[in-house]
């Protein structure tokens, strides 16, 4: 289980490029950047405001900028690193109340894949699931990879062959349906989980001391709290916050806190590199469990 305290000094980067991860740093300017994910078929969505760029730079974003990193976290600290990496789909200039000139991106990750990815194939009778989503990831987008595929999946054999013509979201989603699990991209990985799955890597553990802010609260099936902001949380990431510090209800239909461990629904980083904000909020639904990621339930 990963314990972590401290957490002084904040540390970030930003990078814009035409394609890959290599480009332009544009770090040490002020940004302001609101991150959502969450474990559904549609794109996990970034907005970032960014102080004064120097023209040159400004003009590359609006007119030749195709993706976007963000990383974040503290000084001398193990929690700092990438926090969202995806495509950028609008760059404008905006008017700011002073003489700072603010330049806002808005990208998805995914989005080239989710939204305008298109693949015409077809997988025979036989294939297992995992070699036809590995297919339709190499066909509709090679700057995606593969992330977590249930391992109830890989040794699958589908019963019958089908002609692929369209969105690779649609029959990703098909497939998940198919076999009772759960497709969703994250850091240009496709995702394709049952919700009884252990996800990979160790327990991040969350009190007050290693960044919760206030008391995390019971909401129907989920449990969603606060922290300053933590990159080692993601969605499908098991965190354990002790019973002590939940606001616990015992209404019939609320999750269980019997064990204090949760798998990370969704996540929202909120931050401003030169004002106050600097945290995560995050849904998390006890493991195993029910995965219901409709609706909004942050608090700001």
């Amino acid at each position: 289980m990963i314990r972590l305290s401290n957490l002084f000094g904040r540390k970030y980067k930003v990078i814009v490029s035409t394609k890959g991860t290599s480009g332009i740093d544009i770090t040490g300017l002020r940004a302001v950047f609101t991150i959502e994910k969450s474990m559904s078929a549609e794109p996990n969505r970034s907005t970032i405001q960014i102080y004064n760029l120097s023209p040159e730079t400004q003009n590359f974003i609006l007119s030749e900028a195709k993706r976007i990193l963000i990383e974040a976290g503290y000084d001398n600290s193990e929690q700092y690193g990438l926090i969202f990496d995806g495509d950028i789909v609008k760059a404008i200039r905006r008017a700011a109340q002073s003489i700072d000139k603010v330049t806002e991106v808005i990208a998805q990750d995914g989005d080239m894949f989710l939204n305008s990815g298109f693949i015409s194939v077809s997988y025979s009778a036989g294939q297992t699931t995992h070699s036809v989503l590995s297919q339709m990831q190499g066909i509709a987008d090679d700057d995606m990879t593969l992330g977590s595929v249930s391992s109830d999946l890989k040794g699958t054999k589908l019963a019958r062959g089908k002609a692929m013509f369209g969105q690779p979201k649609d029959y990703a989603t098909m497939l998940a349906k198919t076999e009772g699990a759960l497709f969703y991209v994250n850091d240009r990985k496709i995702n394709l989980v049952k919700p009884g799955d252990l996800p990979e890597g160790q327990i991040v553990d969350l009190s007050p001391s290693s960044g919760l802010i206030g008391t995390p609260e019971q909401n129907d099936s989920t449990v969603s709290g606060k922290c300053l902001l933590n990159p080692l949380l993601n969605v499908n990431k098991l965190i354990h916050i002790s019973n002590e510090y939940v606001q616990e209800t015992n209404e019939i239909g609320k999750a269980s806190l019997s064990s204090g461990v949760y798998k990370i629904i969704k996540l929202k980083h909120i931050g401003d590199t030169l004002g106050n904000d600097w945290y995560t909020q995050f849904d998390a639904v006890a493991q195993p469990g029910t995965i219901p990621i409709t609706g909004d339930s942050y608090k700001t």
